[in-house]
Order: structure tokens, then C-alpha cells, then sequence
């Protein structure tokens, strides 16, 4: 018997030890939550309106992370990769530049990302320039908003490899140009918005690309230039019409003469392409005088 109740204790003794063990782990991998914020979840953490100029510490249990409506002028680069991060939110703050790449970790011709598993991304209401680096790391990434920018153009390869992206949202930016092939990869791409931009032509390649998956795309706004440029776009657009495709939208702002006019609606001979741009001017001389004048051949290109 004696012999018996020493196993007892012993066996309590263990299980004591077991669960003081299990706890002391768990503590160690519970979210610390920073002062000012709030961890609605075990793995979400709520900084918007915390006053921050920097991202928190301690972030590798997080899944939810919030840092919207601060003083941050860009996202500090983290030298730590956060596997659990999911869903990141950055919209407005100060943000000027903005890298997902792990401080000095370079692999091939891009870069290790601290977030390798983000499923959404938003930088809305900042001053981003340029694409965030190292996009292209993030093969998870399903949504990516980034409206209300400076971002001025979108080049080739900043979006390679984002083969499950869903959304992109790029409006009320200063986009004037797309590359053709900016969006080849992006099979599963389902919204594009790259409204009130300052986009004045589109690549061909960029409508027959995003047309065949079906991307629901949104171009009002922008300051299309209507000249023979946009004869193939125009024409693509009237056999998908009457195929019952959803057609784009796109409006002349220029020349003035098709300003406010539905390039659907046009007739190639609508849009021509002069070897001058400039309107004609009236031009008053003195009799007698000797007038020199330019002769150019008005006509289609």
C-alpha cells in the first residue's frame, strides 16, 4: 500500500509539472498586447488610432494586424519572417515607401518577404510612389488594395508570381502608364480598378489578356486621348458586344471635338491620328506681305 500511494503522489506530481509546463508555453506564445491597442482574438491585434510612427514588436503570433489611421512614414524592415500574417491593414497613414522584403535577404533576382502568407494587403490613403517591393514574394496574396496614391505607373515583373491575386484595387492614383505585360500572370484576377487615373492610351495586349479571364475592369476617369491608337481596342470591343461581353468603358477626354464621347460608340474614321496635334488657328496679315507656310499631309497613319 505504501508502495502505492508514492505512485499516486508521483503520478501528481508529473501531471503538476505537465500543465505548469503547458502554460508556461502558452504564455510564451500568447500576443502581448502594446499599450493603446486592442487583441480582440488570440491572433488579432487592433493598433488603428494608437498614435504609432512604427510597427509594434512581438508580432509573430499575429494573424490580424491593423496599423490604419497612424503617423507611419514607412513600414520598418523586419529582419524576422511572420509566418501566421494573414491580413495586414496600413491604410492611412504618411507612407511614402513600403518593403516586404526581410532587411538584406535577397534570393535570385527578388527577395525574401516577412509576410510570405498574406492573404490581403491594404496601403489605401497614403503617398506610396511605387508598387510596395517585393510584392512578387507573396504567392498567397488574394487581395491588394492601394487607392488613393501617388503611384504613377505599373511596371513589368512588379506582379509576377501573384498567381492567386483576386482584387486589385489602384485607384485615384497618378497612373499614366501600364506596361503590356503588367498583368499576365494574374489568371485569377477578378477585379482591376485603375480608375481616375491619368491614363490617356491602353496596350491592346492589355485588354485581349485581362478580357479572355474575364477581369471585371473599371477605367472611367482617366484622360483617354481618342485618336487612332485605340482603333483595335474599339474594334475588339464591338465583336465582344455583340458577342454579349461586358464591354469596358472608356471616354474620350481628348481631342476636344470627341471629348465626353463612348469610344464603343466611335467609328474608325473617328479616330485619326494627324501628323500635328495642334487645332487650327486664324491668323490675320498685312496686305502685301509675304506668308510662309508649312504643308503637311493630313491623314490617317
Amino acid at each position: 500500500m505504501w508502495i502505492i500511494w508514492i505512485g499516486l503522489r508521483m503520478a501528481r506530481v508529473l501531471i503538476v509539472l505537465l500543465l505548469l509546463l503547458t502554460c508556461s508555453g502558452l504564455r510564451h506564445h500568447s500576443l502581448a498586447c502594446p499599450p493603446a491597442c486592442s487583441c480582440p482574438g488570440s491572433s488579432m491585434l487592433n493598433c488603428s488610432l494608437a498614435g504609432l510612427r512604427a510597427l509594434p514588436q512581438n508580432l509573430d503570433s499575429v494573424a490580424d494586424l491593423d496599423i490604419s489611421h497612424n503617423h507611419l512614414e514607412r513600414a520598418t524592415l523586419l529582419r524576422r519572417t511572420l509566418p501566421r500574417l494573414r491580413s495586414l491593414r496600413l491604410a492611412n497613414n504618411s507612407i511614402t515607401r513600403l518593403s516586404l522584403c526581410i532587411h538584406g535577404r535577397v534570393e535570385g533576382r527578388g527577395c525574401a518577404s516577412w509576410a510570405p502568407n498574406l492573404q490581403l494587403l491594404s496601403v489605401e490613403r497614403n503617398q506610396l510612389r511605387r508598387l510596395p517591393r517585393g510584392l512578387s514574394a507573396i504567392e498567397a496574396l488574394e487581395i491588394l488594395q492601394l487607392s488613393f496614391n501617388n503611384i504613377t505607373t505599373i511596371q513589368l515583373g512588379e506582379l509576377d508570381n501573384l498567381r492567386g491575386l483576386r482584387e486589385l484595387h489602384l485607384q485615384h492614383n497618378l497612373i499614366s502608364s501600364l506596361h503590356p505585360n503588367a498583368f499576365r500572370h494574374l489568371h485569377q484576377l477578378e477585379i482591376l480598378d485603375v480608375s481616375f487615373n491619368m491614363l490617356t492610351s491602353l496596350d491592346p495586349s492589355i485588354y485581349f489578356s485581362l478580357h479572355t479571364i474575364g477581369t471585371d475592369v473599371h477605367l472611367a476617369g482617366n484622360k483617354w486621348h481618342c485618336n487612332c491608337i485605340m482603333r483595335n481596342i474599339r474594334r475588339w470591343m464591338a465583336i465582344n458586344r455583340n458577342r454579349g461581353s461586358h464591354s469596358w468603358d472608356l471616354v474620350c477626354a481628348s481631342p476636344p471635338i470627341l471629348a465626353g464621347a463612348d469610344v464603343l460608340h466611335l467609328e474608325d474614321d473617328d479616330l485619326n491620328c494627324w501628323s500635328t496635334e495642334k487645332e487650327p488657328q486664324d491668323v490675320t496679315v498685312q496686305q502685301g506681305s509675304d506668308v510662309l507656310l508649312s504643308c503637311t499631309t493630313r491623314g490617317n497613319s
